[in-house]
């Protein structure tokens, strides 16, 4: 004897339990503890049915996002490269500090062009214009004005604190 929850954990095709019984195996599912063998292949027939409009289904669910515009591949951007740890956390965040000083650079380059060359004023301008920090959160201070730009290569020399 077969026995399970289910019969739709057993399978979704309805000749495998026809096979099943025609070689003598008698097949029982927990949630249907009355049905007898006809039962159980008219219900296999009808989980394969359901197979069938589930495959249907996602297929016009996947078509439908596709015409939207989603991206439909496997890989979705992870697992990492690196796999985790210190070492490749502080790789991952000196990486996002060196991409925020190259957008941040011609930002500065505008002030510079505006007679703006104080870290201190820098900051203020920044603040004012709107511009996130590297993190995204918080005001703009002279010290993270000083960091940027150490960062990037001293656009502006980052000991210097004249304000314009």
């Amino acid at each position: 004897m077969l026995l399970a929850a289910r019969l739709d954990r057993i399978t979704r095709r309805a000749h495998t339990p026809s096979g099943l019984l025609e070689e003598g195996y008698a097949i029982r599912a927990a949630d249907m503890p009355g049905a007898d063998d006809l039962m159980m292949r008219i219900y296999a027939a009808m989980a394969q049915k359901e197979r069938e409009l589930i495959s249907q289904r996602t297929r016009a669910a996947l078509a439908a996002a596709k015409a939207h515009g989603a991206v439909l591949s496997g890989d979705r951007g992870y697992p990492p490269v690196e796999g985790p740890g210190a070492t490749a956390a502080a790789h991952a965040r000196r990486l996002a500090a060196e991409r925020a000083a190259h957008r941040l650079a011609l930002e500065v380059e505008r002030l510079r062009g505006e007679s703006i060359t104080g870290q201190a004023a820098i900051a203020r301008a920044l603040i004012e214009r709107g511009v996130p920090t590297p993190r995204g959160s918080g005001a703009w201070t002279q010290t993270t004005v000083a960091r940027v730009l150490a960062r990037f290569g001293g656009i502006i020399d980052p000991g210097s604190r004249v304000t314009a």
